[in-house]
């Protein structure tokens, strides 16, 4: 005679029918894009700086500008990506947004002029900073409610270590083979990692094979959500167009632009930073080694810290690990100097990567999330392709690379102050009104 379990589990979807909660397995997959999603970041073009400086004969300022312009058109790009994430699910626009980066890395292996790099960046940074960000997260959020912020630093895990692995992996196929054969090797290795595991294993939501969020069996579990002290309550359900007009949406993105501007800005140009000091490329490189680690200690801190304390709270205080770590950049001149300022910027990197995501479902709930993360993305997108210009600049014009890390320390201060007054996560008004009534 079956039992009553048994016969709910030969219900489900033959996927579903694992011996443990099936959104483990999306994790894992949502880690191996967040991992492929290398090629797109910022620490990988790094690597690559002067390679396009000298071989297409421009100057830093140039090649940042470009960067630019072609993060800030990704920035706008996240928008419709985040709709199509609602609409067509994470495994097509998962797997279409890593054939896109490996396009994007063949086009750049082969470019020879100003607008073909910025065609190639555009690309690049839309499907990698943009798209394999804001897939994996999302998914993610959908399928854990109350182990979210746990579930979060655990796919991190992927860009944490993508993060160390692609610095040293880009420099030594740039040694070998020469920085264009080494796109195309990217290019490869993405299409490899991805392509095969989201197809047969990402899945929409666990709604959609009949399951529960955290692999919860009771209802009521399933149906809340962590308000803004980790604590369950039922779901808010905001559309993009409600939460564009509030005001805690933008006080949010602006509250994590610091993390976005100065990290990227950093990143880009830190092997120029730490070579202007003397240090070795190959000792430049290790500081991203030293990052790695660094940001997934920071990940789980924060998941840990995010169901016990507030999270603008948590994100307002972020932001002074990132002045702490401008002022150690400053003073460095030797390597356990710089070694030293890699764990700290890496540490609260990590920190407040994790806060930024968990932040968005906690107050606008699991329905629109693609959507309205595509919103936030482009804030944080925008931020980012703004962040190495002043670096660039600094340079250029002055011979060093003071006055811009100095400006940096401007930014997170009035960040925290905007966290902090973001409020409470609420209903939205129309919700309200409709509960009124």
């Amino acid at each position: 005679m079956t039992s009553p379990i048994d016969a709910s589990t030969n219900t489900l979807p033959r996927v579903a029918r694992t011996p443990f909660y099936y959104g483990w397995v999306v994790l894992v997959v949502a880690a191996l894009a967040s991992f492929a999603s290398g090629p797109g970041q910022t620490f990988t073009f790094s690597v690559f700086q002067d390679s396009f400086i000298e071989d297409l004969s421009l100057s830093s300022t140039s090649v940042s500008t470009l960067y630019l312009f072609g993060s800030l058109t990704a920035a706008g790009l996240i928008i419709l990506i985040g709709r199509s994430l609602d609409r067509f699910g994470p495994r097509i626009m998962m797997v279409f947004a890593v054939i896109c980066l490996g396009l994007g890395a063949l086009w750049i292996s082969q470019v020879d002029t100003p607008w073909q790099l910025f065609v190639g960046f555009a690309i690049m940074r839309t499907m990698g900073q943009g798209a394999l960000s804001l897939i994996p997260t999302t998914v993610v959020s959908v399928w854990f409610v109350r182990k979210r912020p746990m579930a979060l630093a655990l796919m991190a895990l992927g860009g944490a270590i993508a993060s160390g692995i692609y610095p040293f992996y880009g420099a030594s196929l740039i040694e070998y083979f020469g920085w264009r054969t080494a796109w195309i090797v990217i290019a490869i290795t993405g299409w490899v990692i991805l392509i095969v595991p989201a197809i047969v294993f990402i899945r929409t939501s666990p709604e959609s094979i009949g399951l529960k969020p955290d692999g919860d069996s009771n209802k009521k579990t399933s149906d809340t959500k962590l308000n803004d002290q980790g604590k369950a309550q039922s779901e808010f359900v905001w559309t993009a167009k409600q939460a564009v007009r509030s005001r805690v949406m933008w006080l949010l993105i602006f509250a994590g632009s610091a993390q976005s501007l100065v990290g990227t800005g950093v990143a880009f140009q830190q092997i120029s930073i730490m070579t202007s000091k003397d240090l070795s490329i190959g000792a430049a490189a290790g500081v991203f080694g030293i990052m790695a680690p660094a940001a997934i200690a920071g990940q789980f801190i924060a998941g840990y810290l995010a169901s016990r304390i507030p999270v603008r709270y948590l994100i307002a205080a972020g932001q002074a690990g990132l002045v702490v770590a401008m002022i150690m950049l400053l003073g460095t001149n030797e390597l356990w100097q710089a070694y030293a300022y890699g764990v700290v910027l890496g540490t609260i990197q990590g920190f407040l990567m994790n806060l930024n995501q968990v932040v968005w479902p906690a107050y606008f709930g699991r329905k629109h999330l693609g959507s309205i993360k595509g919103i936030a993305n482009f804030g944080m997108m925008a931020s980012a392709a703004i962040g190495p210009l002043p670096l660039a600049l600094s340079i250029d014009q002055t011979g060093s690379y003071t006055i811009g890390l100095i400006g940096y320390m401007v930014l997170p201060p009035l960040c925290g102050i905007a966290a902090v007054f973001a409020g409470k996560p609420r209903r939205p008004s129309s919700q309200l009104r409709m509960q009124a009534t």
